[in-house]
């Protein structure tokens, strides 16, 4: 292990390179699992916004409106 301080003056430890992999891995599994959920969720709303119609053409919103 190398230990290291950073720009902050906090110190750090440099592992081997498989514990780094690891953390990178596990960082990149996160992201893509964050990726998807949001790409669901884009696709929900817009569903959503489909069944609701445009805010001109839905009654519902004009009579709230008055």
């Amino acid at each position: 292990m190398l230990g290291q301080i950073d720009h902050r003056g906090k110190r750090f430890t440099i592992g081997n390179k498989d514990v780094v992999d690891d953390v990178a891995r596990d960082r990149y599994r996160r992201a893509e699992l964050l990726e998807r959920q949001a790409q669901r969720e884009i696709r929900e709303l817009e569903r959503a916004k489909a069944v609701a119609g445009s805010d001109g053409t839905n009654p519902d919103v004009w009579v709230l409106e008055r």
